[in-house]
C-alpha cells in the first residue's frame, strides 16, 4: 500500500499522506484558502457537490472544489 494518495483541489493534484484529510489537503493547495474555509468565507464540496468538513476523509483520486468568495 502506498504511503501517500493524489487528491484533486480545483484541479490541482496533490499529495498528501494516506489517512490526512479536507483540511490537510487544503493547506497544501494554499494555507489562505485553508483559513477562509476556517473563517466561513468558503465551503468546500466533492465532485458532486456534496458539503464536506474540513475533517472529512479523503480517499486516492477524491476531487474537491472550494466555493465562495476566496477561491
Amino acid at each position: 500500500m502506498r504511503e501517500k494518495i493524489e487528491v484533486f483541489v480545483n484541479g490541482r493534484k496533490i499529495a498528501i499522506y494516506r489517512g490526512m484529510n479536507v483540511k490537510h489537503a487544503l493547506i497544501s493547495y494554499d494555507q489562505s484558502v485553508y483559513a477562509a474555509a476556517l473563517a466561513g468565507q468558503v465551503r468546500v464540496e466533492d465532485e458532486n457537490g456534496f458539503l464536506l468538513g474540513l475533517e472529512g476523509a479523503l480517499a486516492d483520486g477524491a476531487k474537491i472544489f472550494t466555493v465562495g468568495s476566496k477561491v
